[in-house]
């Protein structure tokens, strides 16, 4: 979750050149004389392809439109089932919602990401779009998801916001399948502010996301944009030059960062006492993020107890528990009206909630010194053999 922690003189200084070489145009289209013929967003959506290893690459304004607007370039319409999984932020099944679809929701296995078994159950005839989440940089059982998939004929839209930089079996995450969504919020692990790409290798799927976005705009060289041609309706879900040149900056760290996450994570391992807890399956290894580390005990209380001292000592927790509202389809009450889960939300995703409730999730912040690594260790150790 670093993004934040590295902005500084390599971004300001991309923002300068907006105003010192652009004359300031903000834009991200047109005024090409008066730019210099320099498209920041433009050159931001090459960089993360090249990075990630896509075809095409399509910024938006947040990861959650991102998903939206993937939706509806794969198809999906009113009435579709969406299935994704009950422990994710709550934009995933937002996206969903938006467009009338259909959200069905399962229960996650001990990677704390979908489980491939709770999937292939859900899947009925009107199941149109499978949404697993690389939930807090884990990757998702993709061979496993990937085959249901195929065997049913039903396309797979990654939510990767929380895993750019992670991997599974050598390829990047959102780049496994149709398309893949990220997010660039300031807590993601590189940002823009807010900001977020779709990813894809399908050129029909880009298209629609690169005219969507821009209120339908084919952006057709022959013509000028208040003559352009168009299709469909869009939306303005445009980045702007700024988002752009940060991003420019923050895409040059994304290998810094998935290298320190892990270096920092792996000291963290080392003072878990995994007599006591169970730490979260990780189904790739050498493609785990790494900026979270999830244990779990075998009861709540326990769990409240480790929690109670970490806090002690000044630390905090990432998303379990501290922010289990916002994370788990089980709290959100205000969003099932409609819906299958209308009259029986509190009631269901029993696996999910159990294991989330007696769960702890640790920040790896890139920033901490070595210092600040043998005290967060320390610490650690001590309330582990205080339990």
């Amino acid at each position: 979750m670093p993004g934040f922690e590295l902005v500084g003189k390599e971004e300001q200084k991309e923002l300068n050149e907006i105003f010192e070489t652009s004359n300031g145009v903000l834009f991200a289209h047109g005024f090409n004389n008066l730019r210099n013929d320099r498209f920041r967003v433009r050159e931001f959506e090459n960089e993360f392809s090249k990075e990630i290893g896509s075809k095409y690459s399509q910024t938006v304004t947040s990861g959650t439109v991102a998903q939206l607007v993937a939706m509806k370039a794969m198809g999906i319409k009113a009435g579709d089932e969406v299935i994704t999984q009950a422990f994710t932020f709550v934009a995933t099944v937002e996206a969903i919602l938006a467009i009338d679809a259909v959200p069905i929701i399962v229960d996650v296995d001990d990677s704390f990401n979908m489980d491939p078994k709770e999937l292939e159950n859900a899947i009925t005839d009107k199941t149109k779009l499978i949404v697993p989440v690389h939930m807090l940089g884990n990757p998702c059982d993709m061979d496993s998801i990937i085959a249901i998939g195929k065997k049913y004929n039903i396309p797979i839209l990654e939510d990767a916001c929380e895993g750019l930089g992670g991997s599974y079996k050598g390829k990047m995450l959102g780049t496994l399948t149709e398309a893949g969504v990220f997010s660039l919020d300031f807590a993601k692990t590189i940002t823009t502010g807010e900001g977020g790409v779709i990813c894809t290798d399908i050129h029909s799927i880009y298209k629609y996301c690169k005219e969507f976005q821009d209120h339908g705009h084919e952006n057709n060289p022959n013509l000028p944009r208040g003559m352009d041609s168009r299709k469909f309706y869009g939306m303005n879900y445009r980045m702007n030059e700024m988002q752009g040149a940060i991003g420019l900056a923050q895409i040059k760290k994304l290998n810094k960062i998935v290298s320190r996450n892990r270096y920092i994570k792996s000291k963290l391992i080392e003072a878990i006492d995994f007599n006591k807890v169970k730490q979260r399956t990780i189904n790739d290894l050498k493609g785990d993020l790494a900026d979270t580390l999830i244990f779990y005990f075998e009861t709540e209380d326990k769990s409240n107890v480790f929690l109670k001292k970490y806090q002690a000592e000044g630390y905090h927790s990432k998303n379990v528990p501290d922010a289990i509202d916002w994370h788990f389809s089980g709290t959100w009450n205000h969003m099932f009206e409609g819906t299958p889960y209308e009259k029986n939300w509190s009631t269901i995703w029993v696996k999910t909630a159990n294991l989330l409730r007696r769960s702890i999730a640790l920040p790896v912040y890139v920033n901490q010194t070595e210092e600040e690594i043998t005290r967060h260790v320390e610490v650690l150790k001590s309330i582990f053999e205080s339990l």
